[in-house]
């Protein structure tokens, strides 16, 4: 088996790294690599998840589906606006109708009493104009009654509006402030994602480039954790226990022997 050099740094006696391919059901990379590559390379695995936790915080902050609620809350309001308005312009409507009708009522009432007072009509027409008097009193009284609730309608629509509207008033202001919080809370992410990726910039070229290449391999297919520490027995990545016959052998590998878990395959790491 031949070295391969890290094209970051140069080469060194205790920093190389080995690739080869054991003969097993499926062709596996395996690989040697130094303690220190080893070691950096969990730190990589710490910075990556963080980004992993950071980037996936981003998408899935709290304000985003407060937000996303009020939006819809708002936008039935907007509805419930519409139906309310037209529905004080229907009764709005009635009234002047009602206050039209009884006017004419009234009116009519006020030229037979004039009538009535000038002294001029027959006892005949005098009989009539207090019989119509009565009817036009009785319908005005009707008119009033029904302006009366309509009037009450009208209050009750105005009402509706006005709570409509508040509550919108409300919903806008908190929707400020969510974007207000999302905003800061987004920034504040963005910032943390920016810091760790220079990390990660730092880190990658302080291990060779082979390992860089299994860990991005293993990292893709195991749901973003490449590497795991091997804490006694048991994969820090899957949290399985690995067994005796597996932990006697890995105590007989040399210390730059990569590991790989028998359970998820996640690159092992001894402390």
């Amino acid at each position: 088996m031949s070295g391969v050099r890290n094209p970051h740094r140069p080469p060194s006696k205790n920093n190389y790294i080995e690739v080869g391919f054991k003969v097993s059901s499926e062709s596996e990379v395996y690989v040697k690599a130094s303690v220190s590559d080893q070691n950096n390379l969990i730190e990589l695995q710490r910075i990556d998840t963080a980004i992993m936790q950071a980037t996936h915080k981003l998408k899935t902050l709290p304000e985003r589906e407060q937000l996303t609620a009020i939006l819809a809350r708002l936008s039935t309001s907007d509805e419930l606006l519409v139906v309310a308005e037209a529905e004080l312009a229907d009764v709005t409507i009635d009234l002047r109708r009602s206050e039209v009708d009884v006017e004419s009522v009234a009116d009519r009432m006020a030229k037979d009493e004039a009538r009535l007072s000038g002294g001029s009509a027959s006892p005949k027409e005098l009989d009539q104009l207090q019989h119509e008097l009565a009817t036009l009193a009785k319908r005005k009284a009707e008119l009033e009654d029904g302006e009366l609730e309509i009037m009450m309608s009208v209050d009750a629509a105005k009402e509706k509006v006005a709570v409509i509207k508040s509550d919108e008033e409300g919903l806008k202001k908190l929707e400020l402030e969510i974007k207000i919080r999302l905003e800061n809370a987004g920034t504040e992410l963005d910032r943390e994602i920016a810091l760790k990726k220079s990390e990660r910039t730092l880190t990658v070229p302080k291990i060779d480039v082979s390992l860089i290449d299994l860990y991005e391999k293993v990292k893709a297919s195991g749901g973003g954790v490449g590497a795991a520490l091997l804490i006694g027995n048991t994969c820090d990545g899957c949290r399985l226990a690995i067994s005796a016959v597996e932990m006697d052998r890995i105590k007989s590998l040399d210390s730059e022997e990569v590991l790989r878990c028998e359970e998820c395959r996640r690159i092992l790491v001894r402390i």
